[in-house]
């Protein structure tokens, strides 16, 4: 027998938390007990401990035979090849009503800015041959809601394919609201919509400048939407916002006992959209991460992004075969991050796919590593979560490693938190 390499371990107050990344598992044992955990693992053949049942039970012990990388990998190939569902970011339009200064399509040249009708026509002509009977469509931008009538109308037809049931999300910026758009999407199958935020008052100006709407609207228009499905704020954080956290939770204080719920993401400054001034290291933010997520708990508010500890395989869309970024002119993408025809994998052509030959899978062979085979990533204990991390960030130079890497035990402290500690 075998001890786990894939299990973390951290104490609230009286009682000390396991978690195994593997298999999903969770055990919670009092802190006084935890010196004859501890020497169970280290001791995994002796049958004899109180502890040794249970802990093989969760698979913290497993049998010397048992390859938790081939489990990990076979896991993620799972998902990756799945064919239940099929996931589409669609990016309905690259306009957008306000000039963040830190957005990733800053200061690009678009060959096509929006899709057009054809467009439109395209892609449910490409749906309607789809082997999958289930279909997510996020709509994404720029910002989505400009081009509400096409989506509307797209969704429209859609709701008469008798072949295909589908849903809907929406990325947005929250500067629009029309009540009828939200009360037709909620009738087609909205399920969510991600309003990213970056700060009260003047500071929302300052971040993200717009003739159009203040923060006062993008509140406003968070609480009608919440009407008709759940809200995800996604807060962006930044060295000028850093301070200005807990305004944005207290301005929506009212709906702490609603669906609303609230994420974090990092500005990151890049070569198109140069903001290096502004950029929090990736330390930095997480302290401030666990730090804003532990007061918000303290205050009920709801705290939704725990991906590490909700792990189905894959680390992101872009690994999965049937999880696609659609662009205006049908371009087919991996990654949302990419907007240029020329980076594009395939295209959507008389409703099949035309991939492009010329293009191989992984051009740039100084990026592309297979974790399973890298040591640094299969002792760490992430693995089973990122199964190599984010592709763009490591093509860009960047560390592909998820941020929370190096603050697994604050994460799980909030993983109980919002998941266990209330019931």
């Amino acid at each position: 027998m075998k001890a786990s390499g894939y299990y973390i371990s951290a104490q609230i107050d009286d009682f000390v938390l396991y978690y195994n990344l593997v298999n999903d598992t969770l055990l919670q044992l009092p802190a006084e007990r935890n010196e004859g955990c501890i020497e169970c693992l280290n001791n995994p053949n002796n049958t004899r401990s109180i502890y040794w049942s249970k802990l093989y039970e969760d698979r913290f012990i497993v049998e010397d035979d048992y390859d938790e990388l081939k489990e990990i990998q076979r896991r993620h190939w799972k998902t990756v090849n799945s064919a239940d569902e099929l996931n589409i970011t669609v990016i309905a339009t690259l306009k957008c009503n306000s000039d963040c200064v830190y957005c990733e399509q800053r200061n690009l040249d678009f060959r096509y800015s929006e899709m057009t009708e054809n467009d439109f026509d395209g892609l449910y002509e490409f749906l309607m041959g789809a082997s999958q009977k289930r279909i997510h469509i996020n709509w994404y931008g720029g910002e989505p809601l400009l081009a509400r009538d096409e989506i509307l109308r797209f969704c429209a037809r859609a709701d008469k394919d008798k072949r295909h049931t589908y849903s809907y999300s929406i990325s947005t910026n929250a500067s629009i609201y029309d009540e009828r758009f939200f009360r037709m999407m909620e009738r087609y199958g909205l399920t969510n919509v991600t309003v990213s935020v970056v700060g009260t008052g003047e500071l929302h100006s300052v971040l993200r400048p717009s003739d159009e709407y203040d923060f006062g609207c993008v509140v406003k228009n968070i609480v009608r939407m919440m009407r008709h499905t759940n809200v995800i704020v996604n807060i962006n954080l930044c060295k000028s916002n850093v301070g200005n956290i807990r305004n944005i939770f207290e301005e929506l204080s009212g709906y702490r006992h609603s669906s609303l719920s609230f994420s974090f993401s990092r500005i990151v400054s890049s070569a198109n959209r140069p903001c290096a001034e502004i950029e929090l290291d990736v330390d930095t933010y997480m302290e401030y991460v666990i730090e804003e997520a532990n007061w918000a708990l303290d205050h009920q508010f709801r705290i939704s992004d725990m991906s590490c500890f909700q792990n189905f395989g894959v680390y992101c869309g872009v690994y999965a075969r049937n999880n696609y970024v659609v662009g205006p002119g049908l371009y087919l993408y991996q990654c949302d991050r990419t907007y240029d025809p020329k980076d594009s994998f395939a295209q959507i052509v008389n409703g099949a796919l035309v991939y492009h030959l010329n293009r191989a899978s992984c051009p740039d062979t100084e990026h592309c590593i297979d974790p399973y085979k890298v040591d640094e990533c299969r002792a760490c204990k992430l693995l089973p979560y990122c199964n190599g991390g984010c592709d763009y960030m490591r093509k860009s130079g960047q560390s592909a490693c998820p941020p929370e890497k190096n603050y697994l035990e604050d994460y799980l402290k909030l993983y109980y938190r919002i998941f266990y500690e209330r019931r």
